[in-house]
This record gives C-alpha cells, structure tokens and sequence, in this order.
C-alpha cells in the first residue's frame, strides 16, 4: 500500500512538469461548479471562496479573496472562505483538511463557516484560478482614490480581524509608539528584489527609502521610525541610520534567499506558517496605525492603505514594473 502511494506521488509530481498536460487538469480540478453535500438550507446557496495551492502570501490570498467575495454577494450568495481543503502557506501539512487556515487571522464574512454548511444542499465551488471574472483590488489602486476608497469601504465591512490579534495590536501600538508622531514605512526585500517577479512593482533600493524616510521625518516631524520588512539586510541599515528611533516587532526576518519562495522558508519552531502569517498581519496592522506612510507599491502596502483611516501623508514609489 505504501509503495503503491509512493508510486503514485511520483508519477504525478513527473505529470506536473508537463505543462500543456498539467495546466489543462488545473483549470479542470479547480472550476467553479455546483456539489450537493446534504439536505440542509435548501433556501440558501453558498459560495465556497476558493484558491488554488499556490505559494503566495497573506495579502495575495486576501485580495483575491475580496474579489470573490464581492462576486458572490452580486449574485446573491453567502460566501465562505476556504483555506482548508488544500495546501497553502499557512497550514502545516496534517492540518490541511481539518483546520481553517483564513479563522487563524480573520472572521467569515457573512458569519458561516465551512462546518457550517457541511450538508447543506445548495453549494458552489468558486473557480480556484484568478480568472477575468475576479475583480480584485492589485497594487494600480494606490494610484486611483477612488478604487481605493470603495475597496477599504468593502473591506472592513466584511473582512473583520479577529478579535485577539486586534487587541494584541492595541498594546503594541502603546509600547513602541509612545503616543508620539511615527512614520511606516514597508520595505520589500528578499526574494522579491532578487527574482524581479514579472509584472510587479519594481522596489526601492533601501538608500533610496532612507533618504526618502530622512525627507519625510523633517517636514512632517516624525519622532519614530516603524519599519515593515521581512529583509534582515534591509533593517540593519535603518538600524544603523536611526538607531533607537527605529521601532520593529520581533517578527522572523530572513537574507540573500536566492531563488527560493521566502513562503517556502522555515524557521524550525512549533505553529511555525501560523505564526509567519499572524506576524505578518501584525506587521502590516502597525504600519496601517502610524501617522506617515513611506514604501515600495506591494502587497503590504496595499493592505495597509485598506486597513487605515487616514496618512497624514503618504509616499508610494512609482519606479515601473519589473
């Protein structure tokens, strides 16, 4: 039996190297279609939030999730998002299955969970690729106010952190701020700025942030510095620029990760994906919570204009696209 299990990992991992066979199966196993898993709410018809496995970060799921979201309220559906039926960056592999990866860091939209809807009669399973009917906030909506603003609207109606993460927020925003004038800033380094990821924004060099930073700091009177990086390079160079200005959590930072996926990187502790993922949502919540915004256009910077109520001032680079 276990031969048997081995043998068929292995001809499907050389199947997924064929790409004009493994792309066709893709799109198939994860279409939108409708399943019967029971008798239950024969009134309702829900609407199971998907994503392919994939290995992306937090905010990529978020914002994809949004667009589905929205999707299915115009159609009438009830949404319910699914991180549990398949691998993703945040589950750790004997959970996949049992354990919902999206209530680690956020509620249900509209309140029904995946148990909650378990035999219930009317189900669609949302198209697990990012397809034209996706309508999702990206990182072009830092330039239109207007797509920001009916985003973030949309987003903090339906997308509610949980509870306990916000008020670990809370003290932390009163021990590293103090009360006074503080700038974020998000600085994305490691695999992004080593891969070039095709299509995406191209980042800041650190000196270019810093300058940027000093600039900011004057004419806005800045006290602190809150800086949002997951690159160690990268934050000892504020560090040695700003010294005990310079506020950080004590979120896992990494270096020169060459080509792999910083998704893919582990730090060897217990809960270790849980823990990358509330680390990150931290991270992105206090920059979100500071006075100024200075950053690279990316994921987190996008999150952290959904999450606030109002920069003072903001700066986002314009330097093209990778």
């Amino acid at each position: 039996m276990i031969l048997r299990e081995k043998k068929r990992v292995k001809v499907k991992r050389i199947l997924q190297k064929i790409k004009f066979l493994n792309e066709p199966y893709t799109r198939w196993k994860w279409r939108e279609r409708r399943v019967t898993w029971g008798t239950e709410n024969p009134d309702k018809t829900f609407f199971v939030v998907r994503r392919a496995t994939s290995k992306v970060g937090l905010f990529s799921l978020v914002m994809t999730n949004m667009g589905l979201v929205r999707y299915a309220l115009k159609q009438g559906y009830i949404p319910v998002i699914d991180m549990q039926s398949n691998q993703n960056t945040y589950l750790e592999d004997s959970q996949v299955g049992h354990v919902n990866a999206w209530e680690f860091y956020f509620e249900q939209p509209c309140g029904y969970s995946l148990k909650d809807i378990q035999r219930s009669k009317n189900i669609i399973l949302s198209d697990g690729m990012i397809t034209d009917r996706n309508i999702f906030p990206t990182y072009q909506i830092v330039k239109d106010e207007n797509q920001l603003l009916d985003w973030k609207n949309f987003f903090q109606r339906y997308f509610c952190i949980k509870a306990d993460i916000l008020r670990e927020i809370e003290a932390l925003k009163k021990d590293m701020f103090l009360g006074k004038k503080t700038l974020g800033v998000l600085c994305r380094g490691t695999d992004y700025t080593e891969q070039h990821p095709k299509n995406h924004p191209i980042q800041p060099e650190v000196l270019e942030l810093i300058k940027k930073v000093k600039e900011t700091m004057e004419e806005w009177d800045c006290e602190y510095i809150y800086l949002a990086t997951e690159d160690e390079g990268a934050y000892r160079q504020f560090k040695k620029e700003f010294g005990d200005n310079l506020r950080v959590t004590e979120a896992k930072r990494c270096e020169k990760v060459g080509d792999v996926n910083i998704n893919d990187i582990s730090y060897k502790r217990d809960h270790d994906r849980y823990l990358k993922g509330k680390e990150y949502l931290i991270n992105i919540l206090l920059l979100s919570e500071c006075d100024c915004l200075v950053a690279g256009n990316a994921g987190g910077t996008v999150a952290a204009l959904l999450l606030n109520q109002k920069y003072d001032y903001k700066f986002i680079f314009d330097l093209g696209i990778y």
